[in-house]
């Protein structure tokens, strides 16, 4: 088995043939693990089904809001119970910032996913104030490029902030970088004598 358990390639088995002097018998065990990405892949591609018919996008969609919301907000909630814990010595900000870190990456990552479950149900139309349109009028192209300005905001810049607040936010509540400060100090003593 290979560093991820993924079955050997024929490489890898006329490679231990040689070195083997007894045949080796494959346990139950091993079968079971051969089968795990099997089974992964298959579910992989049952769950994806309703994303490829045009009629399942709202579904799907609606789906990833769903699951996006409420893992954020229920860590922003676990980030808030943490904080309540924190040492208040050295002010508001530093006791409850990885909280409001994350209380604003809830809605900054998932406004887009909000822009398309509203434009799906026709409830957000191009005539609206404010166009939905992630992509620029007349652009063939669907990348980058061609964004609007509201592509530009619910894509790129909404959800890359949301992340990366998300992302100092549980950095910040588990106190990662002391830890890492600690563990570098004892891997790497100081030469002072």
């Amino acid at each position: 088995m290979s560093f991820f358990n993924l079955p050997k390639t024929n490489d890898e088995e006329k490679a231990t043939i040689g070195t083997a002097s007894v045949p080796s018998t494959t346990s139950p065990s091993q079968e079971e693990q051969t089968k795990k990405p099997l089974f992964i892949s298959i579910l992989t591609i049952l769950i994806s089904i309703p994303a490829l018919v045009a009629g399942s996008v709202t579904f799907a969609h609606a789906i990833t809001f769903a699951i996006t919301l409420s893992i954020l907000s229920n860590l922003a909630q676990y980030h808030f119970h943490k904080c309540t814990k924190r040492p208040s010595d050295r002010g508001h900000w530093s006791k409850f910032g990885p909280f409001y870190l994350t209380a604003i990456a809830v809605p900054l990552a998932t406004f887009d996913i909000l822009r398309h479950i509203l434009v799906d149900n026709s409830i957000w139309t191009i005539h609206s104030i404010v166009s939905p349109a992630a992509y620029r009028p007349g652009c063939e192209n669907e990348n980058i490029t061609c964004l609007s300005v509201m592509g530009w905001f619910s894509a790129i810049i909404f959800t890359y902030t949301g992340y990366a607040c998300l992302l100092v936010g549980t950095i910040w509540a588990a106190d990662l970088i002391p830890k890492i400060r600690k563990v570098w100090s004892q891997l790497r003593p100081s030469k002072k004598k």
